[in-house]
């Protein structure tokens, strides 16, 4: 690899000055909290219905969704602006420049922004924090009443290694990203796993169609330099050589300083995106599982399972943390649960309101469950036959390596 100094200015098109202009430009104010400022909000919310003919292009705050028409139209007023003020500097600041420099210090700024977010959600699924495993209502779900997000989480969650796969391909693309030696390694990794995240994106309807999009992009910016001599040994077959601009630190201080500042920074990232997530996901509780009420008295009134009844339980799906109560009616209601295994006691509070608190006495025999004591009133006792976790074809199927038929339902 020939490293050129960056020393040595070389003139650039006004073209070419106009896309590292605007590089440049978009990815410092993306990286600002610019949607948080009040002027910034109403400009979009105006561009959004008066421009874009976008009815709901309110901010909304914490969805979780990358993709909400407020998205939409920020996108359209920093892209503008950014598009204007390059044309204008790349005409008012000439091509005597020394633009070598400022493209090694953008690209320098876009690799480690890149690898950042690389390393976050490449953490995410080594430990086990984007993906989880299915939960018991997916289990319980039918195919038909799923989303395609929902079945690829789902699908995601289910497999450690597959996830894992995915993950390290995030993680050692970002890596190597930190490096100008290995730089191009890093974004060709990075290429390959991101296109395959943005088709994920957009085939299945998963709103992070922008965000992924424009990691892609901004790993072709950092491959960019590299293409030409990509093109000629693969394609051409000819001899290629990558050409990167450095720069030059000429004192043994600055390169030491270079070197201490760079390797804390390194650190700090990697701890910064790995420090969130545990290791090892915490194991379930002895009581996890979905139970089917067979038997429900409350009060003196013993209900019988009716698919229009709104107060006979169906099904009490208890997971590590919370629960969930399925009504006959289909009527799905959240409690948090704190299970006592000394005192055979399980407290229920409704999760959208508080003051609704059960504290009932269950009895545990293998396959079989119990519930006892007072419930919005009523005396209550209740019989339930257990399914686990492990019950679930999905989930129990396992890994096999010979199949003399395919195990496809």
């Amino acid at each position: 690899m020939n490293y050129l100094p960056v020393s040595q200015p070389i003139r650039w098109h006004y073209l070419r000055r106009t896309a590292l202009w605007f590089v440049a430009l978009y990815t410092i104010l993306y990286t600002l909290p610019l949607t948080d400022m009040e002027a910034i909000i109403e400009l979009t919310e105006w561009v959004g219905p008066q421009v874009l003919h976008l009815d709901n292009a309110k901010k909304i705050w914490n969805t979780g969704s990358g993709d909400t028409s407020f998205s939409y139209a920020y996108l359209f007023v920093l892209s503008s602006f950014c598009l204007g003020m390059a044309v204008l500097l790349a005409a008012v600041v000439g091509p005597r420049r020394n633009y070598t420099l400022f493209y090694v210090l953008t690209q320098t700024f876009v690799r480690y922004y890149l690898a950042y977010f690389m390393l976050f959600y490449g953490f995410a699924k080594v430990f086990e924090g984007q993906f989880i495993s299915p939960p018991l209502v997916s289990l319980e779900q039918t195919y038909g009443n799923s989303s395609p997000m929902g079945i690829v989480w789902v699908m995601m969650g289910l497999s450690k290694a597959y996830a894992v796969f995915g993950g390290l391909g995030e993680v050692i693309g970002g890596l190597l990203l930190f490096f100008r030696r290995t730089k191009t390694l890093g974004a060709l990794l990075i290429v390959a796993v991101m296109t395959n995240v943005v088709m994920l994106n957009f085939a299945y309807d998963i709103p992070v169609k922008l965000f992924s999009s424009y990691l892609l992009l901004l790993a072709f910016f950092v491959l960019a330099p590299d293409i030409p001599a990509l093109v000629r040994l693969f394609l051409l077959q000819q001899p290629a050589q990558l050409k990167q601009s450095s720069l030059a630190l000429s004192g043994k201080g600055q390169r030491l300083t270079h070197l201490i500042g760079k390797t804390l920074v390194i650190l700090f990232l990697i701890m910064k995106t790995s420090g969130n997530f545990k290791p090892f996901p915490d194991a379930d509780i002895a009581l996890r599982g979905t139970y089917k009420a067979e038997t429900f008295v409350l009060g003196t009134d013993t209900l019988p399972p009716l698919t229009t009844d709104s107060i006979r339980w169906q099904k009490l799906l208890i997971e590590n943390s919370y629960g969930i109560l399925l009504r006959m009616n289909n009527k799905q209601e959240y409690y948090n649960t704190k299970i006592d295994e000394q005192k055979k006691t399980i407290r229920f509070t409704n999760m959208h309101d508080s003051t609704q608190r059960y504290t009932l006495n269950y009895v545990w025999a293998k396959d079989t469950f119990q519930l006892r004591g007072e419930w919005e009133g009523k005396p209550l006792q209740a019989s339930f036959r257990r399914r686990k976790i492990e019950d679930y074809t999905l989930t129990g199927r396992g890994f096999h390596w010979i199949s003399e038929y395919p195990y496809n339902r």
